[in-house]
């Protein structure tokens, strides 16, 4: 039923956009009137938006456009209002649709956030992954909590795929809304030893693009080899893989079909006998394979490896 909804709500936006700018253009000459015709078009073709959006139950997507349609219908409200005091004989006809135009906008901008907010929410509790992962890591190294970063707003992170030119995975969206990576400046990263990099360090790691612009980068061993998230369609692969590169590597190895399998093996790694806890420069840190730090494994050495946790 409501995929009958939304095929009907595109086709009568469809027919609005068309009948709305051919309006506009008939009354090119009449300024006001040929203005109102093209800004109904842009709400019209915004409700188409979101109907298609509807379809493909992208929520947070839907609440941003419901924020644009609310802008668009409050700027239709000064328009009309402009249009209205320029000619006094129009004043009341102007209130009469600006009014309800202005109500109908802010309800629109309103529910926008709200959709947005709970998306962002919703896809929060989703990264299952993570969150079981950092509980059972905290548990053994309680310290370590303090090091997290609070989440990311849907606008940063916006921003850096706007930068990057590449739209991210939902796990990818999910881990940065939860925690906006780690404390740099601690000895002992959240990614088993590896530091969590904050949207910023991402992409400032990105701009010097080691390898393939691509692959970015989200744990950092601080000296040029990265764990990333492959965003390059190509035959050996799928978007979203985790893989390993930088100064020390040949080029990319695939570490995990995407981010929900790998922090669900580095659950099971930590609960394994491989993980064990040493001590660095008076901070705890995490050593792989055996209980000395000097011999510990290298993380993505040990993950490579064929007898380590899989």
């Amino acid at each position: 039923m409501k995929k009958a909804y939304y095929i009907i709500t595109i086709l009568l936006s469809a027919c609005a956009i068309i009948l709305f700018l051919m309006a506009a253009f008939a009354s090119r000459e009449e300024g006001a009137t040929a203005i109102a015709g093209v800004v109904i078009a842009g709400m019209a073709a915004a409700f188409l938006a979101l109907s298609v959006l509807g379809l493909k139950k992208d929520s947070a997507i839907k609440g941003i456009v419901l924020e644009k349609v609310g802008v668009l219908l409050i700027g239709f409200a000064v328009l009309l209002l402009i249009a209205g005091f320029a000619n006094l004989d129009k004043i009341i006809g102007a209130f009469a649709f600006a009014i309800p135009s202005s109500v109908g906008g802010v309800l629109c901008f309103r529910k926008g956030v709200r959709v947005v907010e709970k998306a962002s929410e919703e896809m929060r509790i989703r990264n299952i992954e993570w969150n079981a992962y950092i509980e059972v890591l905290c548990d053994q190294i309680p310290d370590l909590r303090e090091n997290l970063r609070g989440g990311a707003s849907e606008a940063d992170i916006r921003a850096a795929e706007t930068e990057i030119g590449r739209t991210f995975p939902e796990l990818l969206k999910g881990l940065y809304l939860t925690n906006d990576g780690d404390k740099a400046e601690a000895v002992c990263g959240m990614l088993l030893g590896f530091h969590f990099l904050s949207l910023e360090a991402m992409r400032s790691e990105w701009r010097r693009s080691y390898a393939n612009t691509k692959w970015i980068p989200i744990g950092s061993d601080g000296g040029g080899n990265f764990i990333g998230v492959d965003l390059e369609l190509n035959k050996n692969g799928t978007v979203g893989q985790v893989i390993s590169f930088g100064r020390d590597e040949q080029g990319k190895t695939v570490l995990a079909k995407n981010l929900g399998e790998l922090f669900d093996r580095f659950t099971r790694i930590v609960c394994s006998e491989d993980f064990h806890i040493g001590e660095y420069d008076g901070e705890k840190v995490i050593v792989l394979g055996t209980d000395d730090v000097e011999e510990g494994a290298y993380l993505t050495d040990y993950l490579k490896a064929a007898d380590s946790v899989k």
